[in-house]
């Protein structure tokens, strides 16, 4: 692929934004490798667990401006953000969890994709804001819908009023990120973390995404209460589990 780098290995893949000299700016080429790798993942069972991150000193820094700035109007723009839109909802509704590794700048649309993803780990070093209402615009790939479900209604809005940029800890503080380590150990961090998930049983991952996904999409908790239960009788009694079961049994 010319615009990504990709590892698989224990279970973890590890795509890697690898457009630099454009701060791993969005192209629409990107956009079409980055659903191809994902579909990938998503068909690979020895894929559990994925983590995304950015060469160089961002992670990423928003639309590539070559294709984006061209855009007049709505029906020039919509076609190009209802394509990344679409990106960023396949890696929100993924049904493996997604990990955003932020080894740099997130800023604008950058922000907006550490928001799709499922867990977001950040370099001391890397810098946030939702500054598109500085730009005479707003969030364009359903990154303020997503801000707003993901941490407390005023400061979600704080966030995409002021176009306010926050350091990793600030960030933090916010609730958008999760953790902030050292440049130098972040990936430790993160593959440490990748690593506890990649241990588990793909049925119970896949399992979990979905209802992650039946709460995101609104329904009833006495309806999700039900569908859970009904999922776990589905798997219930499979041989692994009753392996798993028999040897604490025979422990005990």
């Amino acid at each position: 692929m010319e615009t990504l780098l990709i590892t698989k290995h224990e279970g973890i893949a590890t795509i890697t934004l690898n457009r630099p000299e454009v701060h791993n700016a969005i192209s629409m080429e990107l956009v079409d490798e980055l659903l191809a790798a994902l579909q990938d993942c998503a068909d690979d069972e020895s894929i559990k667990v994925l983590i995304i991150t950015g060469t160089g000193k961002s992670f990423v820094s928003g639309g590539d401006l070559n294709q984006f700035i061209a855009a007049r109007g709505y029906e020039q723009a919509h076609p190009l953000l209802s394509k990344v839109g679409a990106l960023l909802s396949t890696i929100d509704q993924f049904t493996k969890p997604v990990i955003a590794m932020i080894n740099g700048a997130a800023v604008g649309g950058g922000c907006e994709f550490a928001g799709a993803c499922h867990f977001r780990f950040a370099s001391d070093q890397a810098l946030f804001g939702f500054v598109q209402i500085g730009m005479h615009i707003t969030t364009g790939w359903g990154g303020g819908s997503r801000l707003l479900d993901a941490v407390p209604e005023s400061k979600a809005m704080a966030l995409l009023l002021t176009g306010e940029r926050l350091s990793a800890e600030e960030a933090k503080t916010y609730g958008f990120v999760d953790e902030v380590y050292s440049a130098n150990v972040l990936a430790e961090h993160v593959l440490r973390f990748a690593r506890k998930i990649a241990a588990q049983p793909l049925v119970g991952i896949e399992a979990y995404m979905r209802i992650l996904q039946w709460k995101r999409a609104g329904l009833p908790q006495s309806v999700r209460i039900a569908k859970e239960i009904e999922q776990c009788a589905g798997i219930w009694g499979s041989d692994a589990h009753v392996a798993v079961v028999e040897k604490f049994l025979t422990k005990r």
